[in-house]
């Protein structure tokens, strides 16, 4: 369980829709569950509470749940599994600086989120990782995102 109260701020004296002052507590209680040394699964939720003390003093509150795998296998081999659902109950202009830093880049009510990494080491100094990212918000269509890196540590 962790639990924690932060604030942050944005100050601009050409763009005035950019100031913010925002005060944030976060609550995430998670549990996890270790199979072997290999394999972990984690199940978690978050609640959020932002309120904006400027302008158009927006408020956010968030609430997500969701679950992480991982597992290492033999020969160098990793594998990261996650998914989240997101309820983001948003008061405010949802198309302002504030909006996107308070929302984390995500959209008001529903939003889907997922994951899955690999990595593989090929040699002593070549790694390969495989990236897959996708996520869902009520109104928009599904945006997928994927990497290859191939890194040489010499």
């Amino acid at each position: 369980m962790t639990a924690g109260f932060s604030q942050n701020s944005s100050s601009s004296n050409s763009y005035s829709n950019r100031n913010y002052e925002l005060d944030n507590v976060n609550v995430n209680p998670k549990i996890s569950y270790l199979y072997n040394q290999n394999t972990r699964l984690e199940l978690f939720c978050t609640f959020k509470d932002k309120e904006n003390k400027m302008l158009n003093f927006e408020t956010l509150k968030m609430h997500v749940i969701g679950s992480n795998f991982q597992y290492t296998g033999t020969e160098s081999f990793s594998l990261n599994a996650n998914a989240n659902f997101y309820l983001n109950e948003f008061e405010g202009d949802t198309n302002s600086p504030v909006a996107y830093q308070m929302l984390e880049g995500l959209q008001p009510g529903t939003n889907f989120t997922w994951l899955l990494g690999l990595q593989k080491r090929l040699t002593s100094f070549l790694d390969l990782n495989l990236n897959y990212f996708g996520r869902k918000s009520e109104e928009s269509k599904t945006i997928h995102t994927g990497n290859i890196q191939l890194r040489a540590t010499f």
